[in-house]
């Protein structure tokens, strides 16, 4: 398993809220790292393969560095710093202009001295003209001309492309056609999806811990496996509007969300112990409704005291038994603590993003429907029956059928479950969800 080693990093660093979240966001082109006005939203490292003047560079945003460890968690966030700085080729120092060289400035440009690597200090917050004369301060840090720039308002952004650009000889142009099998490892917060990440790239990538909401962000991480290219996309826990007090942690989820949208393959996991939760059952939905394949994993299996005595199989009957959307989507049982299994669901994974490109001709799924037409569904006496003429695929990725028919307005619930499980019932569409559509024949709007 390898990282994209062959492209060059560019790590940004700082003491919390000097706008390195911001800095990020305008380097790639999009707003993709949770920015609000509260230090320390940012804590693992995020990072992302984007185009800068048309080069291709890894992008990292780090938490913010504080020298005292006030917890087990600011630990955690330093040990990302450091290993973050260890892997980057160019260093990206973000200070405040406005509040001025602070003593966690001065200790975070010590720490850069000791990497020996180049490092380029961003003056961020500096608005006008006016304070780029305050911008000129940051030289005492030793680092050379500070590039005085506002995140907030895109001021200087040429500049300091221009500057990382020149740091670097020999560099690539930008792939736009390079693909990558995206998954987003979602679920509620503290069942394990940090851990799935760690294990599957073999190494502490995300910060896991056992207080709820430790991911605040989605955080992509690019690796190969097998001669496939892949995005993990960890993201922040899923709750319910209910159980969420600060604005952070709706930014938070909005970003899951959105990763849900642009992954190609969602893995939910969910805890043994708590089986499908209403939350649990909102993010399947969720997933369902934006055409997304899905893996579900039943995490903590060697740690539930409550089912000892419950096989595998049982647990998954009761599961289906409880939400009987499960039973389109194949369920496997992992520990990420022992990492048993783990590195099997990316097998998985890739199975069902290639059943997304399921194309059928038409002749064959008329002939699923020769001897099984839904016109024959048991109906009341009051309505008319619908003759169903003929089906075609319109569309992949998500999987779309459109089904032409008279009377499309009489077409009862019984009708559409009766097709779908006859498409499952032949098709690889296990964990793909699909749409149904129904258009009125050429036939019958011309009579």
């Amino acid at each position: 398993m390898k990282n994209t080693n062959d492209i060059p990093t560019i790590c940004i660093v700082g003491r919390p809220n000097v706008g390195k979240s911001s800095l990020f966001n305008r380097l790639i082109g999009s707003r993709r790292a949770v920015v609000v006005e509260q230090s320390g939203t940012t804590r693992d490292r995020f990072e992302v393969v984007a185009p800068i003047k048309n080069f291709t560079f890894k992008v990292v945003d780090t938490g913010g560095y504080i020298s005292e460890d006030s917890d087990a968690l600011s630990g955690q966030v330093k040990e990302q710093i450091y290993e973050a700085m260890e892997e980057a080729e160019l260093l990206v120092m973000v200070v405040d202009t406005i509040a001025g060289i602070s003593p966690a400035d001065e200790q975070v440009a010590a720490i850069l001295r000791k990497v020996s690597k180049p490092v380029l200090v961003v003056a961020n917050k500096t608005d006008n003209i006016k304070l780029e004369d305050d911008a000129a301060e940051f030289f005492r840090l030793g680092f050379g001309e500070p590039i005085p720039v506002s995140c907030a308002h895109g001021r200087g952004m040429r500049q300091i492309r221009d500057k990382i650009v020149g740091q670097f000889e020999n560099l690539k142009e930008h792939e736009e056609g390079k693909k990558y099998l995206k998954i987003a490892i979602v679920g509620r917060p503290n069942v394990g999806k940090s851990s799935y990440v760690n294990n599957i790239l073999n190494r502490k990538r995300v910060i896991v811990s056992d207080v709820p909401g430790t991911t605040r962000d989605s955080i992509d991480t690019h690796f190969s496996f097998q001669d496939e290219d892949y995005i993990l996309i960890d993201t922040a826990g899923i709750r319910h509007r209910r159980k969420v007090k600060e604005a952070v942690d709706v930014y938070s989820i909005m970003r899951s969300k959105e990763s849900i949208k642009r992954a190609d393959v969602a893995v939910l996991i969910v805890d043994a112990a708590d089986g499908m939760t209403r939350d649990d059952t909102a993010i399947l939905k969720f997933i369902e409704e934006n055409g997304k394949a899905c893996l579900v994993l039943v995490n903590k299996w060697d740690l539930a005291a409550d089912i000892q005595d419950v096989t595998m199989d049982d647990y998954k009957k009761q599961l289906i038994k409880s939400m009987n959307l499960l039973s389109q989507f194949p369920i496997a049982f992992i520990s990420c603590a022992t990492g048993k299994n783990v590195i099997d669901t990316l097998s998985m994974a890739k199975v069902l993003n290639a059943n997304l490109d399921l194309h059928v001709s038409t002749p064959f799924l008329n002939k699923i429907f020769e001897k099984n037409n839904p016109s024959l569904v048991a109906i009341p006496r009051s309505k008319k029956r619908p003759n169903f003429l003929y089906i075609t695929q319109t569309r992949k990725r998500p999987v779309e059928f459109t089904f032409f028919l008279s009377e499309p307005h009489n077409v009862l619930q019984g009708h559409m479950s009766f097709i779908e499980n006859l498409l499952r019932e032949n098709l690889p569409l296990t964990g793909i969800p699909i749409k149904v559509r129904l258009r009125k024949s050429r036939k019958e709007r011309e009579q």
